[in-house]
This record gives structure tokens, sequence and C-alpha cells, in this order.
């Protein structure tokens, strides 16, 4: 398995991108391993507890859970000390309609409440099959006919067992592939994103993996620190590849028994106690889960909501209680009480495949490193009366300031490196233009009112097409950092000017002059992020719309949990609103409840310029999300209960249908052509706004031709 791992990642540097093939072939094996894990679970913590006497079960298990206790708060411990050599740095996302969606109510009752065991083990709700299988198993204990079914589940097991065997036999092939096609396509970008999150996991993990874990139990245990890792190392190495523990359990529990024979500790006692607790530890939370603790520490210091000394107890708890969940359950739920951004999980989830590399294998030492100490409490062996003892116990002491050395030291040369949270909106550019002029007032000559009737002929014989923009109205439509005029409006702009043939200039205004300057003539049509609404509707006329809106709060990372709920939010003692644009909606507001007060603001840069005037921002999520990447401190909510979107278009001039009926027909052939999709795509979503590199691979440096490596291999 070493060998698949090392030949696998020297492959994936060799080749690149060009063994991406192998992926399904990795995933083939995962699911051939998975195949014997749940009905192992199910005999062994059957025929485990089964054969225990009452008072064997009531001892193992107490002595069982002080050894967690005390494994989660040393665990703990070193956790808080790494990840107090955070740097200092900003963030920022993209929106996505996920981050404005409602969350998913959290059946904790079905996640932990077995009422279908079946059912439990066909969706794998590992935690609600393991307490059945807990119940049945002690329900067996003191049943004078258990041996007629404990016999014929322990067949069971041999049998499952020597099919993972087979299958570990072959497994290196899995290995190979999955390393390899994981090494050839993993892009720098996905390395450098979070890099500095990803040093002080690396750090944690390594300290817990090789020093905590197993230097505990070779001070505490007969168990040697070279035998220990040597036991672990086909777990280990699969859990680091395949990033899943749940396919190594057998392992686990085999390598442990087979350890124990060999150094003559093993009894019939032993055997039981490691079939019962492997799946136990698996279940309970692990060392390996709670390095995911950092990131929620992370995303809170990374919006400058850092946890102070005196909300460790608190975090810790809510983790501890947290993790019996699944981790994508818990990592929300942490936020949340935090008072973090829910976009920061978008952060999580984009580092999750690294982070599986090191909290897999880490989970793998822990459950090993719990199962020995518990065995051998069990057996009256724990001591620390040795030199031995006091030289692992030393060492590890030493090594914890060394390591966060490291990781501090880290940290702040990547901070200083790691580019700014708003770099790519601001680097982002317009990939097809026509030749445009960009003013910063209304020519004198357009205010005489002769231009207020324009058309499709008016507008092609002059060759030009005057588009009017608002200023800093991000992503529709601001001046990235070469100073260029951009967004997605601005883009569609230079496609209308393409199609039509003609130059296009932009005229900026500002939202209460929209009509005037329209109807006389200042330029041909509005295209800015525009709400489209009844109040405008009179004086103005608009297109069909070009997208759909979702309408929301900006406000300071601390006040989001005020405003994350409507009634709660009328029910506040004042609160004074921002706003651009959604005049009827919030002037209705206003009448239905005193207490509200709304203010229109002439751009929205005024409001970042003096925020402590507003407690919010009323805004577009679309739009709220960019200008969160200028500010990370800022962040965006949809209050539960207010769910409303709204339309947004061009605007032109009342007596202007010719060029309306044009640019409605227009739009028709940009939506069906997928043009619309695809700009939102890139300056909403924010997809491909960092260019994506070839994977750097070895043949590609030395132009090396693959068939013809292969010719001179096969000479």
């Amino acid at each position: 398995m070493l060998w698949a791992l090392i030949l696998g990642i020297f492959a994936g540097l060799i080749f690149g991108e060009r063994l991406s093939f192998l992926k399904p072939i990795g995933t083939g094996f995962v699911n051939l391993m998975q195949i014997t894990i749940l009905p192992y679970i199910v005999v062994s913590l059957i025929v485990g507890l089964g054969k225990f006497n009452p008072e064997q079960v009531k001892s193992i298990l107490a002595k069982a859970a002080l050894v967690m206790l005390s494994i989660w708060v040393i665990g703990l411990a070193v956790i808080w000390c790494f990840i107090m050599t955070l740097p200092a740095h900003d963030a920022g996302t993209f929106f996505s309609p996920a981050l404005v969606a409602a969350a998913p109510e959290i059946d904790f009752v079905k996640h932990y409440i077995p009422s279908n065991p079946f059912a439990s083990m066909a969706e794998g709700n590992v935690p609600a099959l393991v307490i059945f299988c807990i119940a049945l198993g002690m329900a067996l204990i003191s049943n004078q006919k258990k041996n007629r079914l404990l016999d014929v589940l322990e067949v069971v097991g041999q049998g499952l067992s020597v099919i993972s065997k087979k299958i570990i036999a072959i497994f290196p092939i899995g290995i190979f592939a999955m390393t390899a096609s994981t090494a050839g396509t993993m892009s720098a970008e996905e390395l450098s994103e979070l890099q500095v999150y990803w040093v002080v996991v690396l750090c944690v993990g390594v300290y817990l993996m090789l020093v905590l874990l197993p230097m505990l139990v070779a001070a505490l245990t007969p168990v040697k620190y070279r035998d220990l890792i040597m036991v672990m190392r086909n777990a280990w190495i699969t859990a680091f590849s395949t990033g899943n523990v749940f396919i190594v359990l057998p392992v686990i529990t085999e390598g442990i028994k087979d350890h124990l024979r060999k150094i003559k500790q093993s009894d019939e006692n032993s055997d039981h106690i490691a079939e019962v607790l492997v799946p136990i530890a698996y279940t309970f939370p692990s060392l390996g889960k709670l390095t995911t603790l950092i990131f929620v520490s992370f995303a809170a210091w990374l919006t400058g909501n850092q946890i102070g000394f005196e909300q460790i107890p608190n975090v810790s708890l809510s983790a501890m209680l947290s993790y019996f969940a699944n981790v994508h359950i818990a990592i929300p739920y942490l936020l949340d009480i935090l008072r973090v951004p829910a976009d920061t999980y978008q952060l999580y989830l984009s580092m999750s495949v690294l982070t599986a590399k090191v909290v897999s294998p880490t989970t793998v030492v822990y459950i090993f490193a719990f199962v020995f100490l518990c065995i051998f409490i069990n057996r009256k062996q724990l001591h620390l009366k040795r030199v031995r003892s006091v030289y692992y116990l030393t060492l590890l002491s030493a090594l914890l300031p060394a390591f966060m050395l490291l990781s501090f030291t880290a940290n702040n040369y990547l901070g200083k490196q790691t580019k700014s949270a708003d770099e790519a909106i601001a680097n982002m550019v317009i990939s097809d233009t026509v030749p445009a002029h960009v003013l910063s007032y209304v020519p004198k000559a357009y205010q005489s009112g002769e231009l207020s009737l324009t058309n499709i002929d008016v507008i092609k014989k002059r060759n030009l097409l005057r588009v009017g923009y608002l200023v800093d109205n991000v992503p529709f439509s601001y001046f990235n950092q070469k100073d260029q005029l951009v967004g997605f409006d601005v883009s569609l702009a230079h496609r209308l000017a393409s199609d039509l043939g003609v130059r296009v200039e932009f005229i900026p205004f500002k939202k209460p002059q929209l009509a005037t300057y329209l109807n006389k003539g200042y330029f041909d049509v509005a295209m800015s992020g525009l709400e489209i609404n009844i109040t405008d509707l009179q004086n103005v006329r608009f297109s069909d719309k070009v997208l759909e809106l979702q309408l929301a709060l900006l406000a300071k990372d601390h006040d989001l949990k005020r405003f994350t709920d409507k009634s709660a939010l009328l029910t506040l003692e004042k609160l004074k609103l921002a706003h651009m644009e959604y005049a009827p909606i919030l002037k209705q507001l206003a009448l239905q409840n005193p207490k509200v007060q709304v203010s229109s603001i002439n751009n929205l840069q005024s409001y970042f310029e003096h925020p402590d005037q507003y407690d919010a921002l009323v805004i577009s999520a679309e739009a709220g999300f960019a200008w969160s990447m200028f500010y990370p401190q800022f962040g965006v909510v949809v209050p539960k209960g207010a769910d409303l979107k709204y339309p947004v278009g061009f605007a032109v001039a009342k007596r202007n249908q010719d060029l309306l009926s044009y640019v409605n027909s227009w739009l028709t052939i940009q939506h069906t052509n997928g043009h619309i999709d695809k700009t939102y795509d890139y300056w909403i979503l924010g997809k491909g706004s960092i260019q994506k590199q070839t994977r750097w691979s070895l043949m590609d440096e030395l132009e090396i031709d693959p068939n013809t490596l292969i010719e001179k291999i096969k000479f």
C-alpha cells in the first residue's frame, strides 16, 4: 500500500491530468471495500457485547468513557493551542443560490433513534445502527440461549473478515488509481486558496498522528511506538488515500487483535473489547473530526469575529455535542452560534477533499490509541513508573511548542503572500468588447433634447449606442483595477453594440435621474441592474426581465444575527435601513411599521463610507456578496419569512418603442442561446473569474510525447 501511494504520487506528477481517467477505478475499489462494513458493525457489536457478562460490560464501558473523555480534553487543548497561530487575513465570496437558501431542518431524532434499523442500514445511518446493535447486544447478555445466535453471527463475522482481507490484498491497485488521479489533477489554486488553514490543519494532524496519540500509547501501555506505527500503517494509508475511515474499520479491529497476539497480550476478553469499541469509537466524535473545529475558528477569525478566550469553553462544549452528528451538520451550526456568515461554509467545502487527507488518518490513529488504552486499562496494565513513560511524555510536551512555532512562522509568511479578497472581482474583465468610450459626465451636446427620440436606424446611422450606467454598482457596472468599466450589464452592452455593428459610449447617471436623462435623450438605454418597479414604470419603459434577483440585507458581520428572522427584525425598537432602489416596497414597509426608517442614498459606495448611520443596507443578495468581497467585514442575510425576489432589466424612454421592441427580441435570443446564463455565471457566480491553468506535469515541462515515452520504455 505504501509503494502504491508513493508510485501514485510520482505518476501524477509525471503525467498530470492525463491520469484523470483513473478516478473511477479508485472509486470502484472504495465501493468494493464498503460492502462488508455495515454487516461487520452489526455482527461485531452484537457478538462482542453479547459474550460479556453484566459486570464486565459496566466496567468496560465506564473505563472506555473515562479514556474517551481524557483524550477529548487533551486533544481539544492541543487544537486550541494551534488555533492561536492564525495570522491576519481577509476573505470574501461570490454569490451562490445555496448561500441564501433556507437551511434544511435537521432531524436529530431520526439520526440517533433507529425506529427502523433496517432502514438505518440501507441509508448508511451509522449512529442509529450502532445504538440498535448496542441495545440488542446488551439485551442478549443475560439471555441463556444467546450462544445459538452468537455462534451463527460469529461465523458470519469470520466470513466478512475473510472478504475484507481478500479485498485488502488487491486494494493497492485502488490506492494507486486514486492517488495518481488526485496528484495529477489537483490544481495549484486548490492548494493555495486556503493555504493558511491548510498549514494549521497539517501541523495539528501530524502532531496528533505521529506525536500525541502514539506517544501516549507508548508511554502508558506495553505497546511500543514503532510497533504501533507498523500495525496502523495499512489502515492509515488507506484512509489517507481514500479520505474514508468507514471502510477500514475491519482492518483496524483485526490489526489490534493480531498485534495483541504478537506481543502475547491477547485473550478472549481483549478481542471482544476491540470488536465492540472500534465501531463505537468511530460513531462518537473523534479527534479527527474535532480538527475541523480549526476551520470554524479560522472562519470566525477570517471575518473579523475572532474567538476570545472566554468563548473557548462554550465553543468546545457546543462542538462536542454537535459533532455527534455529521460534520456537515456540525460546522454550519457552529458558524451560526459564532455569528459567522454562512457563506464561509463554502470555503470549507472547497477544501474538504484536502482536509479529509488529514482528518481521516487522524481518526484512524485515534481509534487505535483509544482501543489500546481501553484494553490495557481493563487489564490494569496502564502505568507511568517507567523510564519510557517519562521519555515519551516529556517528548510530546516539548514537541507541542515546536509544532506551534512552525505553524505560526509558516502562517505569517503565507499571510503576507496571500492576495486580498477583492482581487478576484477587481481584476475581472470583459472578454469580447467593441470600441468604447466611457464618460464621467453628460456632454453638453446631449443636453439640448434633440436626441430624445431614438430608434435602431438612428443608432446605426450615428454608429454609436449610448448606454447609461450607475457608478460603483457592483457587480453590474463598476471600474476594475485597471480603471476599466466592467460588470454584468456592461458586458451585455458590448454584446448589444456588437450585434448592432456600432461603437458604444457609457454615460453615468444617478438613480433619481433615470427618467429625466432617458426622456431628454442623454443616453439611449440604461443598463445597470435596474429594478423593474411600478413607480418608474410611469415615467420610462422597461424591457423584459434580464434577471430575477433576491432581495437581502447587508450589514456588519456581527449584526447579521439580528436580521435572520423577519418577525424578530420588526420587533426592534428602531430600524434604519439605507437603500438606493426598492422605494415602493420600503415605503409600504415603513407605513406598516412606524419603527422602520428608510433613507435613500445616491450610490452604494456612500453606505460603506458611513455605515454607522444605518442598521443595514437593502440590496440584492447578488450585489451584496460582491460588495462583501471589497468589504469583508460586511455580510449578507435574507431574513426568514421575507424571501422576496424582484426582476431587473433595461430601461428606455417612453417614446422609444422601436428601440424597446428590438431590445426585447434581442434579450429573447440571448436567453435562448445561453449567453445571459454564461454572463451571469461569470459576473455574479464568479465562475471562471480565476483562470484555470493546465495542471503542471513533468511531461509537459519537458515537452515529452507520451507515445514516444512508451516506445522508449518498450525498447
